[in-house]
């Protein structure tokens, strides 16, 4: 009920702006693409980070897409939407759904956004997680409501010397879930400290809470206002609630830490960054401290370069504070342990912090495979403990674009059970996009992808893609 609520608004709200749009110019956009590969799957860089759009088997697709942007002015009010749908035909099954649909409001200095809108690509599209391993490009975005700061805002106390940055949200999972109608708050809060006038330092937080819903194990799961305070605060269930969430908080909450160095040059710009993971309190002691990605980007600010921008990470999930585990006491009580953090994964929302079949967060956590009524019950168990390593490349051969991924990864299994050999995969990724032909009214783009190791089939994959682009 609440979804359609959701939907019917968001139209509203593009039919709304649509009418005061004579100012912003309205843009059209069609993709014709089509993949294939040696074997049933298509290698991982494929797919992965495609924003759930690219099924993973031998496919044609077509992308279409209707938005405008935020007008360049100088009025304190602007205003943003877009429309577009994935239709594709492929091995294993054919579909037709719904990337983007939105409308976003901007008001000075504050922005809200209606219906479901991806996250913005950072670090060029390099990273394998988006520069956080949470909330990554992997997965179709969620239907709700977002508040948040546009950008940086000055604190009128710091003296231009320090920034925030904030969000404040809630969503649907409209897809088939073990709890279904479960939500997702999220809220986050970033600092950035002016260090100098070339470095600048970031630090902060973001939260998630699945809940809500009800599970056809559990029941229906606490929903009142109460427990929406309960859920935004991370205090313990009520009464109504699950013992389990009665000692510990209520809902399935996962975050992350971020920590983050932007130093602008004159002739490079670079960034490190760090993003920590945590699933309940000895995460956010950091006692799983060995866990993060760490990511190191270069803007080399050579606009047509061999290279303009190489990016380097590393992604690390072992430790998960440890290998102390939960346990039942004689009197049948459970006993909590700090360890086995047991990453994307929860008992309750058994679907974890997948979406449609996907990781949310970095898409090297791969998700079990739906089972006969179409439901993935999180991520594989193990397979959320690995080591990883990513680079990236893009720049210019002549006036040919590129961009380059290479990784590599091991997944060590779970702590009784730990795999003997470990398995390790190697994956790339390669894409070309052509020079515009003077008297064709698209763009051309191609590539290619290979798996090989002892984790994936050994595979090679290529894709062509064709893009018309129309402005009013």
């Amino acid at each position: 009920m609440l979804l359609k609520f959701l939907l019917t608004f968001t139209l509203y709200c593009l039919c709304f702006t649509q009418g005061f749009a004579q100012n912003s110019p309205l843009n059209y956009s069609i993709e014709l693409n089509s993949a294939v590969a040696t074997k049933n799957t298509l290698p991982f860089w494929m797919t992965a980070n495609k924003f759930g759009a690219v099924p993973n088997s031998n496919h044609s697709a077509v992308y279409a897409a209707l938005f405008s942007d935020f007008k360049k002015s100088e009025s304190t009010f602007s205003f943003s939407y877009k429309a577009s749908f994935t239709g594709y035909l492929a091995q294993k099954k054919s579909d037709l759904f719904i990337n983007e649909l939105y409308g976003s409001l901007k008001f000075k200095g504050m922005q809200l956004d209606l219906g479901a809108k991806n996250d913005e690509l950072n670090w060029e599209g390099l990273s394998s997680s988006n520069g956080n391993i949470l909330k990554s490009a992997n997965t179709r975005a969620f239907p709700g409501i977002n508040l948040k700061t546009d950008n940086y805002l000055e604190l009128p106390f710091a003296k231009k010397w320090l920034q925030a940055k904030a969000n404040y949200a809630e969503y649907f999972l409209n897809d088939k879930r073990a709890v279904d109608g479960a939500r997702i708050h999220h809220k986050s809060l970033y600092f950035k400290s002016i260090l100098s006038q070339k470095l600048s330092m970031i630090t902060g937080m973001d939260h998630y809470v699945q809940w809500g819903g009800t599970s056809s194990l559990a029941g229906k799961q606490p929903s009142s206002f109460k427990d929406y305070l309960r859920i935004v605060t991370g205090s313990s269930g009520g009464s109504d609630a699950l013992e389990t969430d009665q000692l510990n908080v209520l809902g399935n909450t996962i975050g992350a830490y971020l920590f983050q160095l932007n130093y602008s040059g004159d002739k490079t710009n670079w960034d490190f960054y760090w993003s920590h993971p945590f699933e309940d309190r000895s995460g956010m002691e950091m006692q799983n401290w060995r866990d993060a990605l760490f990511g190191f980007f270069v803007d080399f600010k050579k606009p047509k370069a061999l290279v303009t921008h190489l990016l380097t990470e590393f992604t690390y999930t072992k430790n998960m504070s440890g290998d102390s585990k939960h346990g039942i006491a004689d009197d049948g009580s459970p006993i909590m342990a700090r360890g086995r953090d047991n990453y994307f994964n929860n008992g309750v929302y058994s679907s974890g912090w997948t979406y449609f079949g996907n990781t949310i967060g970095s898409p090297y956590f791969t998700s079990e495979l739906p089972d006969s009524d179409g439901i993935t019950h999180g991520v594989i168990l193990g397979d959320n403990r690995f080591m990883a390593f990513n680079i990236g490349v893009k720049g210019f051969i002549q006036n040919i674009q590129y961009k380059a991924m290479f990784s590599h990864i091991t997944y060590f299994g779970w702590f009784d059970n730990e795999y003997d050999p470990k398995p390790k995969q190697f994956s790339g990724y390669l894409e070309v996009i052509l020079p515009q032909l003077r008297h064709l009214p698209f763009e051309i783009s191609l590539g290619s992808a290979f798996d090989n190791g002892t984790y994936r089939p050994n595979n090679i994959g290529g894709f062509l893609k064709l893009k018309f682009s129309l402005n009013d």
